[in-house]
């Protein structure tokens, strides 16, 4: 009778924690959800201060993203094509909480006194990267991602 005790204790505690994993409501987040928030430019007016840029921020995911950053940049020219810049300008107009299926509209001035007269800038492509946050500031929620345009 003794032998019975401890082994409905563990059964129980087995039901309870299959029970407690099964309610679990988080969808998975994976790479094809993640594909699914795409940022772009979507207008580029060139002034002789700088030039603005329109950035159009889409979660067409099933997932709230809670908190991001985007930035843009330009490509450097180096003897074995280009690489990524250090130099970033983050956009304006950002929010939190931006729910599945809905689109922000952002902005973002690149001046050009940090541009000028460096003829390693290709200022013919960017980079537009986005970082942040899905469903919950966690990092096992992190994500990132890089696109490069050419204009």
């Amino acid at each position: 009778m003794e032998v019975k005790a401890p082994f409905k204790f563990l059964f129980s505690l087995l039901i309870i924690m299959i029970i407690i994993t099964g309610c679990n409501t988080n969808k998975p987040i994976t790479p094809n959800e993640l594909d699914k928030i795409n940022v772009e430019v979507i207008d580029r007016s060139e002034m002789p201060v700088g030039i603005a840029y329109t950035i159009k921020l889409s979660n067409e995911s099933n997932h709230t993203i809670k908190q991001n950053n985007v930035f843009i940049s330009y490509a450097i020219k180096t003897t074995n094509g280009s690489k990524g810049n250090e130099f970033k300008v983050e956009a304006k107009d950002n929010k939190l909480d931006i729910k599945p299926h809905e689109e922000v509209l952002l902005s973002a001035f690149t001046p050009i006194e940090e541009l000028q007269g460096n003829d390693k800038i290709m200022m013919d492509e960017c980079y537009l990267e986005i970082k942040g946050y899905v469903d919950r500031v966690e990092e096992v929620n992190h994500f990132g991602k890089t696109i490069s345009i050419r204009f």
